[in-house]
């Protein structure tokens, strides 16, 4: 179970809608199954449509976080697509950074039901787990 404070998932989904079409991407700190940092960063892939990566600053806050001594997770969104790791996803987190917390956020459903935000975990073979995600006051 991963706790997300209302004020960091309404900063996740205002940076999703601010970034779209793009993918908005970032660095997520947790501590003791609560998430206490989000940091947006800039998305440097050569298509941030459908594809994100880290520019220097964002394995910077990576950095940080883990100097903090905070578990580091990853966040991006999915503009019109479902909040589920896409094989690509699968493919390059599982490369990078295996097992951590990966948080995401789609907008495919935003005018009508509201943006989606899940949480997964992505090991070495590329499988998938979900994280219950539990939305909790500030």
């Amino acid at each position: 179970m991963t706790d997300l404070p209302r004020s960091l998932a309404e900063r996740l989904i205002r940076t999703a809608r601010e970034g779209a079409p793009a993918e908005v991407c970032g660095v997520v700190g947790l501590q003791g199954g609560r998430i206490v940092r989000l940091d947006p960063v800039r998305n440097a892939a050569s298509t941030p449509r459908v594809r994100f990566t880290f520019d220097d600053d964002g394995y910077r806050r990576v950095m940080e976080v883990e100097r903090e001594g905070l578990e580091v997770g990853i966040f991006h969104s999915h503009p019109a697509s479902p909040a589920y790791p896409s094989a690509t996803d699968r493919a390059e987190m599982s490369a990078t950074w295996p097992d951590c917390l990966q948080l995401m956020v789609s907008l495919r459903q935003d005018d009508t039901a509201g943006p989606e935000v899940y949480a997964y975990r992505i090991d070495r073979a590329g499988a998938v787990t979900p994280e219950d995600l539990r939305l909790v006051e500030d």
